[in-house]
């Protein structure tokens, strides 16, 4: 069957068939004609006849699924009802909370977490990402002036692997706007909404941004995108979302936690351009060991590697608040 660009494409083909047809409008308890008028655009299903309609044709189920998506705002599956988070990831995250080593702790549940959650919250895989953005300990001064993006798991358009990330968000972003405030913010569709500042991947088309926080001080955001627009409408799953995010409280060490006062997010320059300057990390790294050798200081490549953050986060600064060449 050819890719068919709307759920009506779909649709009509599948009812081709005439007993198809006749099925079809049976379990729905539709005439067949209703189903042609569907077809053509003479009628709109309500929604408990769209999701009927996918339960009916579950071998259609994951093409016609995101096409009813886009076309229906309000329009939100059954079967994408979240479930709470069961029992064993609990007893999983705190199995890794005490036998897990300092260094590998974040690591560890932030992966287990996030595998979690991605499964319950896009069973029907139509894509998502979920992402984790941590503070960045202060090079200077006592306030936090970025976020660091740590890691991101997806479902297609994204990466189905952990990545690791390096990119820094500022007060451009949402998820720097959500650990400013302390609390969870929706962004239902990204083409329909006042442009809030986002920052957001490419695809997202609406996001959730929930902070990591402990005792009314944030370490980070858990970011979740979807490439569905008003994805995250039901109370229910934004309420998930705030439980993992509670979860991933433990992946944090106390001196990651920052009083509110203390984030005074600057603005950061766009992914592209960062780019250039999280090439050279490595070469960062290596040159700061070198140098610790060559002078007989210790230094660890942990340590080596906050301070070539910093060198790249001060640089990223700077190239932020100087003045264009027009101006």
């Amino acid at each position: 069957m050819e890719e068919s660009r709307t759920w009506r494409d779909l649709l009509a083909r599948i009812i081709n068939d005439p007993q198809e047809k006749r099925r079809i409008a049976d379990a729905l308890g539709v005439n067949p004609t209703t189903l042609v008028r569907w077809v053509r655009g003479d009628a709109t299903p309500r929604q408990q006849n769209l999701q009927g309609l996918l339960e009916v044709v579950p071998q259609y189920r994951a093409r016609l699924l995101p096409l009813i998506a886009q076309a229906f705002d309000e329009f939100s599956p059954a079967g994408a009802s979240p479930e709470s988070i069961p029992v064993t990831l609990y007893n999983r995250v705190l199995h890794l909370l005490c036998t897990t080593s300092y260094e590998r702790r974040f690591w560890s549940i932030c992966s287990a977490v996030l595998h979690d959650a991605l499964k319950r919250l896009d069973p029907d895989r139509l894509g998502l990402q979920l992402s984790i953005e941590q503070c960045m300990a202060p090079a200077y001064g006592n306030t936090v002036r970025c976020l660091r993006e740590r890691l991101a798991l997806g479902t297609p358009p994204w990466s189905e692997q952990v990545e690791q990330r390096g990119r820094f968000l500022g007060a451009e972003s949402l998820a720097g706007f959500v650990t400013s405030i302390g609390r969870q913010y929706t962004i239902v569709n990204t083409n329909k909404e006042p442009r809030l500042p986002d920052h957001l991947p490419e695809h997202a088309m609406s996001a959730v941004a929930t902070p990591i926080m402990y005792v009314g001080r944030v370490a980070a955001c858990l970011l979740v995108v979807s490439t569905q627009p008003g994805y995250f409408r039901k109370p229910a799953l934004l309420d998930l979302i705030q439980s993992y995010a509670l979860l991933l409280v433990l992946a944090f060490h106390p001196e990651d936690f920052y009083e509110l006062e203390r984030i005074e997010l600057q603005l950061m320059p766009s992914f592209q351009v960062q780019q250039s300057y999280f090439s050279s990390i490595q070469q960062r790294i290596l040159g700061l060991l070198k140098k610790a050798a060559i002078d007989h200081r210790s230094l660890s490549y942990d340590v080596a590697e906050q301070h070539a953050l910093w060198q790249v986060e001060e640089e990223l600064l700077q190239l932020s608040t100087s003045p264009s060449p027009e101006e």
